[in-house]
């Protein structure tokens, strides 16, 4: 490959990866085309792409974003998997995938700017996602005044039943005297 079109290549991979700081690193050697269309359909229509890219000019074009550490870590055949809301969806997309693709594997991750290897990424997918989390947040911050609000009114039923019990025990008292 000539210097120009070399150059050509990782200008075309700094955009589209200078602004990432999350993807995963798959390896799609011996998956067949038709597996390969429909997965990457799935992938798509969850607003993920998977990119096959050569290491070297990957490693050249991100040399100095948060995707570098990902970049220094790859070896082999590259195929990349970015977009979705989280590398974490994707991993999970990927374990449904897993008996239908048998040698796809996961190699690597890189999750918002820090670099997950082997060992660990197979426990990505069992990771609750960002919205999830966000949804536990969400629950404990509201859990007091939910909490608060059932104590004070579960209090007010209680005097409003004192209340009406004690109207009914006058109203019995005073309707036999008339």
């Amino acid at each position: 490959m000539s210097k120009p079109v070399k150059s050509l290549m990782t200008q075309e991979l700094q955009g589209r990866y200078a602004a990432l700081d999350s993807a995963v690193w798959v390896d799609v050697v011996g998956i067949d085309g038709l597996s390969t269309n429909e997965f990457r359909r799935s992938l798509h229509s969850k607003k993920m792409k998977l990119e096959v890219v050569k290491t070297a000019l990957f490693r050249r074009a991100v040399a100095d974003t948060p995707m570098a550490r990902l970049g220094d870590a790859l070896t082999g055949p590259v195929g990349l998997i970015t977009g979705g809301d989280s590398p974490i969806e994707v991993a999970k997309l990927l374990d449904d995938w897993a008996p239908k693709l048998k040698t796809l594997k996961l190699r690597g991750a890189l999750l918002e700017g820090e670099y997950i290897g082997e060992p660990q990424v197979g426990q990505l997918s069992k990771m609750p996602t960002k919205r999830d989390m966000q949804g536990r947040v969400a629950g404990c911050a509201r859990s007091p005044g939910a909490n608060l609000a059932a104590a004070i009114k579960s209090g007010g039923g209680r005097v409003a039943g004192c209340l009406k019990a004690l109207i009914e025990k006058l109203e019995k008292q005073e309707a036999p005297a008339a």
